[in-house]
């Protein structure tokens, strides 16, 4: 079905046609959010980012999807719903079946209707591209050792010392975590004002409701956002989040700042203050697999899909397949895919295109962590996550995300639109909305990882 080794062909910037296709796209629906896209991809330097992102991996998205044998009804403009599903046999090989559910529940969570759209090529910023081939020029080669952490070729620790993104071709497992990992946010400060949850119950009305502001930074390798290099003081710290919950007033000033470590022996530094208690705590690992708070689906490890460290003691890794899914479109800089309007407990139109990824499953060795799987799909063109799937440790499925990202295609920079959370155990469904605050990109972001700060000036 699938050829990932194609090789792309070169496009005048003229010869755009993903541009071409969300333009008819647009005048085909009328909907404000796909003409709003298409002039942001038809930017003469987001065509030539993305080309010249294409020219180095070898391939693009929409080179793969050109080379599959894909079913000619399969494009964009077609909209699917529970009643017509049916006609289109072949949705079950690129919808995920947690989605597939979804589209056909007459109960819990639906969707009235999935909208494809053009498969997109998507790319991180210049400036990553060029300490990329930099380093791949230059004969640096990554490696993981037996801890599982990523070295660069002086033996140091490749997310401190090096400004580029690991392992573009990943061989193992292992490796493909990692290329996950070196993604990061694909930017290197980030703020949502606000984050808003809705935790939904099975009846499809909403149990409670929050608002919280949530900060990330990089802390070495940047070169898109001032400071350049590194952050001062941060020497073994690969990166750091922060949140603290507005909304309701029960929780309200709930904070929690949260540092992972490139060494693998070396805990996150992980610290939240609880009002109700008047004090900062210090929280173990387990503390990471506890929900964020009541009615969340995600836990404290679901910050950026998994911030669950690579250790290879615990947990396996490896890459079970290659296939086209069908996942939301990162479109948040101009629109939501995924949109309610009058239930939030429910979708009325979902947007998907079609995605080339790998599929890697995570493995708990130890029957100790929350999970006994994790697969996660993860995209070939940046390296991010597009669906995952959690399993509990009798293998059953239990939570899926499906995320859109906010990305501004100039520039290569991201953040977040939205998480569609569920829980096909309890039947729970959470409706995650972002708000990215792109003046962060210009702000000093002092303090906001020490929670006694958050405390003191939310």
């Amino acid at each position: 079905m699938l050829l990932l080794g194609a090789t792309a062909v070169a496009r005048p910037a003229s010869a755009a046609d993903w541009v071409d296709e969300w333009q008819a796209l647009a005048k085909q629906t009328g909907f404000a959010g796909h003409a709003k896209f298409a002039e942001l991809l038809a930017k003469p330097e987001a065509i030539k980012l993305a080309q010249d992102w294409e020219a180095f991996r070898g391939y693009s998205a929409r080179s793969i999807v050109a080379q599959s044998n894909i079913p000619p009804d399969l494009k964009p403009g077609l909209e699917i719903t529970r009643e017509t599903a049916a006609k289109y046999p072949w949705l079950k090989d690129y919808l995920p079946g947690p989605s597939y559910d979804r589209l056909m529940s007459t109960e819990w969570f639906r969707w009235g209707k999935i909208r494809i759209v053009p498969t997109t090529p998507y790319a991180l910023s210049a400036k990553r591209l060029a300490a990329t081939k930099k380093a791949q020029e230059s004969g640096e080669a990554f490696t993981v050792n037996d801890k599982g952490e990523l070295i660069d070729s002086k033996g140091g620790f490749a997310l401190i010392d090096s400004d580029a993104q690991p392992f573009t071709k990943p061989k193992s497992g292992i490796e493909l975590y990692w290329a996950f990992l070196g993604h990061g946010i694909a930017n290197e400060n980030l703020e949502f004002k606000p984050l808003a949850l809705d935790a939904c119950l099975p009846s499809n009305k909403v149990d409670r409701s929050y608002k919280l502001h949530l900060w990330w930074q990089k802390m070495h390798g940047r070169v898109d956002v001032a400071p350049l290099g590194s952050i001062k003081g941060e020497d073994d710290v690969i990166e750091a989040g922060s949140v603290i919950f507005l909304e309701p007033y029960d929780v309200a000033g709930l904070a929690a700042s949260r540092r992972r470590f490139a060494a693998a022996d070396k805990p996150d530094d992980f610290r939240a203050f609880v009002p109700s208690l008047k004090r900062t705590r210090i929280l173990a690992g387990s503390d990471s697999q506890d929900p964020m708070a009541a009615g969340f689906e995600a836990t404290w490890d679901e910050w950026r899909q998994t911030w669950m460290k690579p250790d290879v003691k615990n947990f396996d890794f490896k890459i079970v397949g290659e296939k086209l899914i069908l996942a939301q479109p990162e479109t948040g800089h101009a629109y939501n895919p995924a949109q309610s309007s009058s239930n939030p407990c429910e979708i009325d139109v979902i947007d998907l295109e079609l995605r080339p990824v790998w599929v890697l499953e995570v493995t708990d060795k130890t029957g100790n962590y929350i999970y006994g799987k994790r697969r996660i799909y993860i995209d070939k063109e940046f390296w991010y996550a597009q669906y995952q799937e959690m399993f509990d440790q009798k293998g059953n499925l239990w939570r899926v995300i499906d995320d859109a990202r906010d990305m501004i295609p100039e520039k290569g920079l991201w953040m977040w639109r939205n998480y569609v959370m569920w829980n096909v155990i309890s039947t729970r469904y959470n409706r995650i909305e972002m708000t990215a605050d792109w003046s962060i990109l210009d702000k000093p972001m002092e303090g906001l990882f020490d929670v006694d700060v958050l405390r003191d000036n939310r």
